[in-house]
């Protein structure tokens, strides 16, 4: 069974009607609360929904979201969503510091900007070999993308733009963290 999480706060968004609906359009958003998302290795991370009719739907995959109800552009698994679940077991985190702020989205060889939004929360994975191993645990960022779809990146695929700290001038040279340490 898939592990279920509440996000740190529910959020009024959008679903593409076609996600939910029999005979659903592709071209049509409906509103509704996203509430919780789950997590099954191999698979999307799976978003829990409430719509308006009360009805509840759990395991959309995050490219059938928008958070703009006029975003009902075509909008792929790979483009929404990075990397697979590789754990049963996530949490989910809304810093305070940092939810809210604008970010560039960075492309998967890091070379690029693909995008910009705004920070909403992330996702951790725990209890598993891959958030065990330091050079393979991320923080899975649920970025708000200016047009109105949503992506999940690792945090380093994310540049942030602090306006009173940050001076972002291209893309660093970031290094994974590859070492475990103890003081004892």
């Amino acid at each position: 069974m898939a592990h279920n999480i509440d996000l740190p706060r529910h959020r009024y968004c959008y679903v593409i009607e076609a996600a939910v609906h029999r005979k659903g359009r592709e071209d049509k958003t409906l509103p509704c609360v996203w509430w919780g998302m789950s997590a099954t290795p191999g698979r999307m991370f799976g978003c829990h929904i409430l719509l308006e009719s009360g009805a509840i739907v759990v395991d959309l995959p995050l490219h059938a979201l928008r958070h703009e109800a006029d975003a009902t552009q075509v909008w792929h698994p790979d483009q929404a969503q990075r990397w697979d679940a590789y754990g049963w077991h996530l949490e989910a985190h809304e810093p305070a510091y940092l939810s809210g702020l604008a970010c560039q989205v960075l492309s998967d060889d890091h070379r690029h900007i693909t995008g910009t939004g705004d920070l909403w929360f992330l996702l951790d994975h725990v209890r598993d070999g891959y958030s065990l191993e330091p050079g393979q645990h991320k923080h899975h960022w649920v970025v708000a993308l200016t047009g109105g779809t949503f992506t999940c990146v690792p945090q380093d695929m994310v540049l942030v733009q602090e306006l009173s700290f940050t001076a972002v001038d291209g893309i660093p040279p970031i290094k994974r963290q590859s070492t475990l340490w103890s003081c004892e």
